[in-house]
């Protein structure tokens, strides 16, 4: 990586990292790139030399997200394909991926946030979960497939959004949950 990229992508997430300090208190739609910049402690000039407008780092921001998520969902389908019983591991280390963001998370799904980041999570999620069905070899018809994923996702994200009011939780506490409520293993919460 040359020394403008590396200076370039540290003022991004300066850039980034200011707007998620503001969005912290304040609605996304009421903050100013003046306010940004202050925040930021650069010029405003220079935020319009990496970034459109505001909703062009936050889909920054999501999309880091979202591609952090890629690696460790792609070893739970390996292990799926295998028939591995690790799975608790796998949606462990899947959940690390949140557990490392929670901060930016609770921000993005906060009132003060991007009023759409659920329903992306919402969808990049379940497409995610689509990829796992054939492997799963789910004994039901398209819908009810459908079905399942939006149950398993909506509960999933309900884990999400518990954990970031909770954020003491290790990602394999979380996993362990999920796993216990998915195949109807809770018995009793203690």
């Amino acid at each position: 990586m040359n020394k403008y990229h590396k200076k370039s992508k540290k003022t991004d997430q300066i850039i980034e990292s200011a707007l998620l300090k503001l969005m912290d208190s304040s609605d996304l739609n009421k903050i100013t790139m003046n306010e940004l910049a202050d925040m930021a402690n650069i010029n405003r000039v220079t935020i319009y030399r990496h970034f459109n407008d505001k909703w062009a780092i936050i889909e920054q921001i999501e999309a880091r997200l979202f591609t952090a998520l890629k690696k460790p969902h792609q070893k739970m389908l390996d292990q799926l394909a295998l028939k591995s019983d690790n799975g608790i591991e796998y949606l462990t280390n899947f959940l690390q991926v949140f557990k490392d963001n929670l901060v930016t998370i609770r921000i993005l799904i906060s009132s003060h946030g991007d009023l759409s980041f659920s329903t992306k999570l919402m969808d990049h999620l379940l497409e995610m979960e689509g990829l796992s069905h054939s492997l799963m070899h789910l004994q039901a018809n398209n819908d009810l497939q459908e079905l399942f994923s939006y149950y398993s996702i909506s509960a999933l994200i309900g884990i999400i959004r518990f954990w970031t009011i909770h954020p003491n939780y290790s990602a394999k506490e979380m996993a362990t949950f999920f796993f216990k409520m998915r195949n109807g293993e809770l018995t009793k919460l203690s």
